[in-house]
């Protein structure tokens, strides 16, 4: 047998492709006495050399339902299954079972026969060979095996050479070079397997197209850190998956990480982002005992290396401190997307390289919400106007326009649903829930501070709440500005507050359903008769309700906005005690300040 050499297979652009929410890119099933100290060996060294995840059985010898349940989750998490059929692989019924389930799992199979015939394994009980002789030991056995399951061993044999595949023949029965073909074609093909971007990713080739060229390409030579910045569901991680796709073959090796928020709850959760990066890029598979020891191993062995890392959804400075650093050669990339500007300056991301999602265009807004509720690019004519309508209310947002089309897909026939889908768009509970992660990490202070926004303040100059706010808090500029930092506030170049329309309805929601009543803004909450809840602490009270101007008076009232209200009928005795803000807006007859304590 020719001799084997390790730097012979690997290719020269070394890659590391991810598969989803896949953990490995190769399974390899074998009889381990027919081909484990020679093919497997040399194959699983060459796969593995070329930064490919590989699951390799080591448990041939052993049995139990532990075990097995252990190998059928590792072939559902692999990307490619390559079967390699040996003279002796019909002889394991375990071996036989790991085929069925290649099957069965409906991933992609890629067959190595190994000094067998492809017929004798298509048909192993119609010709006379060593796949017959198995089969027939197999049927002669039926206190170990039931008649339906050999069966279905039969039928996996038959679908799996139906795949093209590799033999020693193509190589001329050289197996050197058949494990280079083999490693060379798998790279290929899980080339071809990028991430999956999304279902309808209307908008996004466009814009990661801009982004590549700006912070990817055209950047200079050395180590770039660029970041996507975004409210939740405005497809952050989408884009970032684009862009991966587009670009990872130009790099030595690239690591997609996602979901850092959710992952990590702990140091220990942070050694296991760490450990999956140097598996990624180095094909490290040690153990990472603490960060610290994370990081020495990222500077000791990523530093000749031009990489691709992507970070998605970083929300803390401990996670920055971990994962991204100095270590990274020059012509490495870096893409971080996070709801947290500061997060984004912390790990060292200049704002010229901050790409902030403002939501889809308008027609493009159209075309992703049709997709969803019509399955076509554009609305059929009846409801064409209504669906510009809901568009309008989604404002470019990507996840309220593909959860409320795909709730109104089987709805054409009932304009109530459509109608309703309209005036509760952010209060979906997907929606919902999303955007309130940024608002459930807030402090008591900024929450207090961003419902108050929400329900009074938006189009109102800064200068004015901010003199209520600092009668109550301490750290009211910080307060804003780490509002503006995660987007759940916007302050324009004149200090007014803006917000999205969503972030406004789900403030509003919280403080109408969470706060016990504490804000009162409209109307209709007095005509529920929750005039007489005296949690009341900010209040604003329109023209069509001076009938309800006897409801002033609340202990905890500190906040009052009367708007068009003739005032003539008020008297000390009506004004909360402790208020601390007033404002008139086109009142009648204003009365005398001096009714009015510590205002």
């Amino acid at each position: 047998m020719e001799e084997f050499k390790m730097e012979e297979y690997i290719p020269p652009s070394i890659k590391i492709l991810f598969q989803g929410d896949k953990e490995y890119h190769v399974f390899l099933s074998f009889k381990g006495e027919d081909v484990r100290k020679n093919l497997v060996d040399h194959l699983h060294e060459a796969l593995t050399a070329a930064g490919l995840h590989v699951f390799l059985d080591t448990h041939k010898l052993e049995k139990g339902d532990k075990i097995w349940s252990s190998l059928e989750r590792a072939i559902r998490s692999s990307a490619i299954h390559i079967p390699i059929f040996s003279r002796g692989y019909a002889d394991s019924a375990w071996c036989l079972r790991e085929a069925a389930t290649m099957v069965n799992t409906q991933g992609l199979i890629i067959p190595l026969f190994y000094d067998v015939e492809p017929t004798h394994v298509r048909y192993p009980v119609k010709d006379s060979s060593q796949y017959q002789q198995a089969f027939l030991k197999h049927y002669d056995h039926p206190d170990r095996y039931q008649r339906g399951e050999i069966e279905r061993w039969k039928v996996a044999l038959h679908q799996i050479c139906s795949h093209s595949g590799w033999s020693m023949d193509i190589t001329g029965g050289f197996e050197a070079q058949l494990v280079k073909r083999v490693v060379n074609d798998v790279i290929k093909t899980l080339d071809r397997v990028s991430l999956e971007v999304a279902k309808h990713p209307v908008g996004m080739e466009r814009i990661a197209e801009d982004l590549i060229q700006k912070f990817i390409l055209n950047s200079e030579g050395g180590l770039v850190k660029s970041g996507i910045l975004g409210i939740g569901g405005i497809s952050k991680t989408t884009l970032a998956k684009a862009m991966f796709n587009q670009v990872y073959a130009h790099f030595d090796a690239a690591s997609f990480v996602f979901n850092v928020r959710t992952t990590v709850a702990d140091s220990v959760c942070l050694t296991k982002l760490q450990k999956q990066i140097l598996k990624d890029l180095t094909n490290y598979d040690g153990k990472v005992h603490s960060v610290e020891k994370g990081i020495s191993l990222f500077r000791d062995r990523l530093g000749g290396k031009r990489v691709l890392l992507i970070l998605d959804d970083m929300d803390g400075r401990e996670q920055s401190e971990a994962l991204v650093g100095d270590w990274l050669a020059p012509g490495s990339r870096v893409v971080i997307t996070s709801r947290d500007k500061h997060i984004l300056h912390v790990a060292g991301v200049s704002p010229e390289c901050i790409h902030e999602m403002s939501g889809l265009q308008t027609n493009e807004g159209l075309q992703l919400f049709s997709r969803h509720s019509f399955l076509r690019a554009s609305p059929s004519p009846t409801y064409e106007a209504f669906s510009k309508r809901i568009v309008e209310a989604c404002k470019g947002h990507p996840l309220s326009l593909e959860v409320i089309g795909s709730l109104l897909y089987d709805k054409k026939n009932d304009p109530d649903c459509w109608t309703e889908a309209f005036h509760n768009v952010a209060l979906h509970p997907k929606i919902y829930e999303i955007l309130k992660i940024s608002y459930s990490g807030l402090s008591e202070e900024e929450k207090e501070i961003f419902l108050d926004i929400a329900c009074f303040f938006i189009g109102e100059h800064k200068r004015y709440p901010i003199v209520f706010w600092k009668s109550m808090y301490r750290s009211v500029k910080t307060a804003i500005s780490n509002l503006s930092l995660k987007l759940l506030v916007r302050i324009d170049d004149k200090g007014v507050f803006h917000m999205h329309d969503h972030l406004r309805d789900m403030g509003r929601s919280i403080a109408e359903k969470e706060r016990e009543g504490t804000r009162l803004w409209e109307a209709v909450h007095l005509s529920r008769g929750e005039s007489n809840n005296n949690n009341i602490s900010r209040l604003r009270l329109s023209g069509d309700n001076s009938q309800r101007l006897e409801t002033l008076y609340r202990p905890g009232l500190r906040f009052l906005h009367l708007k068009n209200l003739p005032l003539d009928g008020i008297t000390p005795a009506m004004l909360p005690p402790n208020l601390m803000w007033l404002r008139l807006q086109n009142c009648e007859k204003p009365f005398q300040s001096s009714l009015v304590r510590n205002v």
